[in-house]
């Protein structure tokens, strides 16, 4: 097979306040005023140019230029690409909001890297491509955790291998036990899709199979509205980060057709419990930039996609009250959410008043979106950096914004500082 020639050129577009342009237009805003490089976790970490946003940057830009030569320089380029968490600090801090996550990304696709061992990556993509055949994997998986199969492997010592040391990390944060949403929905005899609908919900990965205590919350928040619930209908979101491009083109294009048949004339909000999932929904416009009849259905749609905190109340409740310090974790993978940020800020000071720590609990991104699963890099000394502070602050109570973070940063306290733990952040209210 004739390997793929390396380019960059590619007719997807990137965001910023000037809205839609190609990557080389972007990479060119860059003025190179190092606002970034201190909220780069990886910088922080490795106090090399090479792995700061500004360094990825100007790569790509050389790349672009053809003054450099990839051939010549892969090694460096895939460690440096490798080691980006994807977290968007870099665009929060940058002034001119510059995409550098999807400057990355593009670098990696060009290059074709993905950097998940493949049996995980076909394993997750089957989420997307073969729902039913996922579910049904799952119930096996969950049996051999309970049975102990990993607790055999690390006694075995096989998983020091690093191409098997994310199963160590999935034992983790993949519950042993556990109803999957679609099962807990059948139980309850909710219908997916009432005739009158006045939401649609778009149910994360995690929401779905790995926390139900999570989807039974959002669904409480709904239960006075008649949600049209988006079962195995993917974002687009795992396969742009880590598949193949026009795969997850095609995947959003789906959704944006469910939403126009299922919403009709009245144009239904579409309400979603990730963080990352929010972010990406909300930058569909950017992605159909150069496909007009598309853009125009993008645009409607995002402006209809909310995000759990549209829906909390910020009255405090009963089951508030908190016996230490409570925090927020803002972490969002590839597009920042402020607004949505700010109403969990504003909702958290609320309910837990001067026990609510303002700023976020940390400096370091905790890694979701699918990033959750990899092992390497740096992620097991940002992991540490997060226990480190929630310890320090002696913070009891950190609410994220993801699922998957939420899950990933739990496991990491209980294994250090088992005082604190992490919950999303419908899991504040209480239990119906």
């Amino acid at each position: 097979m004739k390997k793929k020639k390396f380019s960059l050129s590619s007719p997807l577009r990137v965001g910023g306040p000037a809205g839609a342009r190609s990557l080389k237009e972007s990479v060119d805003y860059c003025t190179r005023c190092n606002a970034c490089v201190q909220s780069c976790p990886s910088y922080l970490l490795h106090r090399e140019e090479a792995y700061s946003p500004r360094g990825r940057n100007q790569i790509v830009r050389l790349l672009a230029e053809r003054k450099i030569k990839f051939t010549s320089n892969a090694p460096l380029i895939k460690d440096v690409t490798r080691t980006c968490l994807l977290c968007a600090r870099c665009t929060a801090a940058c002034a001119g909001a510059l995409p550098m996550a999807d400057h990355v990304l593009a670098l990696r696709r060009a290059a074709g890297w993905n950097f998940l061992p493949a049996p995980l990556k076909m394993f997750l993509r089957l989420h997307g491509t073969r729902p039913k055949i996922f579910e049904r994997l799952l119930a096996p998986l969950r049996l051999l955790r309970r049975l102990g199969l990993v607790r055999l492997l690390r006694i075995s010592g096989l998983l020091r291998l690093s191409a098997l040391q994310w199963i160590r990390h999935a034992d983790d944060i993949v519950p042993r036990r556990g109803r999957s949403l679609q099962k807990i929905l059948k139980k309850q005899k909710i219908n997916l899709s009432p005739e009158n609908a006045d939401i649609l919900y778009l149910p994360s990965f995690e929401a779905q199979y790995l926390n139900a205590e999570q989807a039974r919350c959002i669904l409480h928040l709904l239960k006075s509205k008649s949600p049209c619930i988006l079962l195995n209908i993917p974002s687009g979101l795992f396969e742009y980060i880590y598949g193949d491009l026009a795969l997850s083109l095609a995947q959003a294009k789906q959704l944006l057709t469910v939403w126009n048949k299922l919403a009709g004339k009245r144009k239904l909000p579409v309400l979603t419990d990730s963080i990352e999932v929010y972010g990406f929904l909300k930058h569909f416009p950017v992605l159909f930039a150069a496909y007009p009849s598309w853009h125009k259905r993008a645009a409607a749609f995002a402006a209809k996609v909310l995000f759990v905190t549209d829906l909390l109340p910020t009255r405090p409740t009963e089951t508030a009250a908190a016996d230490g310090l409570c925090a927020l974790d803002a972490s969002s993978v590839l597009y920042p959410a402020e607004d949505a940020a700010a109403k969990a800020r504003k909702i958290l000071k609320t309910h837990f008043g001067k026990n609510f720590v303002e700023c976020e609990y940390s400096r370091f991104v905790t890694l979701a979106g699918g990033l959750a699963f990899v092992r390497g890099a740096q992620t097991q000394e940002t992991a540490l950096e997060n226990v480190k502070d929630v310890a320090r602050r002696q913070i009891t109570q950190v609410y994220c914004l993801s699922g998957l973070a939420a899950l990933e940063l739990d496991a990491a306290l209980r294994r250090h500082y088992p005082q604190a733990r992490a919950r999303h952040i419908v899991q504040m209210q209480a239990e119906p």
